[in-house]
């Protein structure tokens, strides 16, 4: 049981990335509520181990791909266009920014694994 156990720890730090971590890889990593595990992310960047990313997510139901990731919500633009969706003739690619999907993540900062 306790080999299983490590097993899945292992198959969760393995199919993480570390430029791409979300709350959920931490929050299911040591089984903690959604709240404390932003609360260890937002430590972490505090402490320089993390950086926050805001990325916009494409609205469009048959793409859901990250448009354009910025440092800061500030940065955001008031708008911005899909290139993929634009690419492929969707009816609707570009989007203002009261319609932005954010998803926040965190990046292992580059002088803890380099």
């Amino acid at each position: 049981m306790f080999n299983k156990f490590l097993k899945k720890k292992a198959e969760l730090i393995e199919n993480t990335d570390p430029d791409r971590i979300y709350i959920e890889n931490i929050r299911s990593f040591f089984n903690l509520s959604t709240r404390f595990a932003k609360f260890l992310c937002e430590t972490a960047v505090k402490r320089g181990y993390f950086e926050k990313k805001i990325a916009v997510e494409c609205l469009n139901e048959n793409c859901k791909r990250i448009i354009k990731v910025f440092d800061k919500i500030e940065d955001l633009p008031n708008e911005l266009t899909c290139i993929t969706c634009e690419e492929e003739g969707e009816e609707k690619f570009s989007f203002e920014k009261s319609e932005f999907k954010i998803v926040e993540f965190y990046k292992l900062a580059k002088d803890e694994y380099n």
